[in-house]
């Protein structure tokens, strides 16, 4: 059994199709078919099953068990291999989301720099999910970011932050301007403003809209945190954020959502378990492993 063969099967299992998948490779069909055969042979079991050509390819038991399996071990031939040939890089690569950037970059890059060790730093900013979905491709090393639902996942080192609310904000002209509790259905007659769908904020409005039983009234969906607020702030319309985002903030008025119908969002540091550092790396990740944010 090797890698290669590991490969063609999962890409098989998924394309369903020994075509497409030959031509994913660039390799002939009987290639394919070879390696699915030694397969085969190895485990004593036919692992997958086709009545003809043109019909669909089913998995058996030992199919199934073997397609889970090498999924799991490919992923982590992936990272050895990065891990080996990039034993020599000075760089610890950081993705972070907008919120979770705004809030702790500086305060990272001044324990990096305490430690004289600024040069491994290697950042990005972009959502949360597309964040932790790179820490999960192995694109990057670390991720910072903030979700509905804190992630607790054993495959991960996983370092809790922060807890914020999520709250409604209006300008100081606006009719609710006294207002400091409001229930989801009140919310169905808002303008908003907000952030494109797979961010943080958008999704808790989808949610809150969900609690309320409306349809959000985006009225502009903005590219920044930043601008949202500013919009917000003359009075366009409404916006649903974190509350960490706009404590500082002048010119906006604050509104909680009534209890049980609150969101929260949880700030969290994760890599993954599998990571090695090398030894230019380590001071770095020791540094994220045991952060603690300032009282903000």
């Amino acid at each position: 059994m090797n890698e290669k063969d590991l490969l063609y099967f999962c890409k098989l299992v998924e394309t369903g199709s020994y075509t497409t998948t030959a031509n994913y490779f660039k390799v002939t069909q009987p290639t394919i078919s070879m390696a699915i055969k030694r397969l085969a042979d190895k485990f004593d079991d036919p692992l997958l099953l086709q009545k003809n050509r043109k019909s669909k390819i089913t998995l058996t038991d030992a199919g199934d068990l073997l397609y889970q399996k090498a999924k799991i071990l490919l992923h982590q031939i992936a990272s050895i291999d990065y891990d080996v040939r990039h034993a020599s890089d000075k760089k610890i690569r950081l993705a972070f989301s907008g919120e979770a950037g705004n809030y702790y970059i500086a305060d990272i890059i001044q324990k990096f720099y305490q430690a004289h060790i600024t040069n491994l730093i290697d950042v990005n900013i972009k959502r949360s999910a597309d964040a932790f979905a790179d820490l999960t491709n192995g694109d990057v090393d670390v991720a910072i970011y903030s979700w509905m639902v804190p992630i607790n996942d054993p495959e991960y080192f996983i370092h809790n932050l922060q807890r914020t609310e999520l709250v409604l904000i209006t300008s100081q002209n606006h009719p609710w301007h006294n207002v400091h509790e409001i229930k989801a259905a009140d919310l169905r007659c808002c303008k908003f403003i907000a952030r494109k769908r797979g961010y943080l904020t958008r999704e808790c409005l989808e949610q809150e809209a969900k609690l309320g039983d409306f349809s959000p009234n985006i009225v502009y969906t903005s590219p920044t945190m930043k601008l949202m607020i500013d919009l917000v702030k003359r009075n366009v319309g409404t916006a649903l954020v974190m509350e960490s985002s706009v404590k500082e903030e002048n010119g906006v008025h604050i509104i909680h959502l009534k209890s049980g119908q609150r969101l929260w969002a949880y700030m969290q540091i994760a890599m993954r378990k599998s990571f090695v550092p090398n030894k230019y790396q380590r001071a770095g990740i020791e540094i994220l492993r045991n952060f603690r944010p300032k009282n903000k």
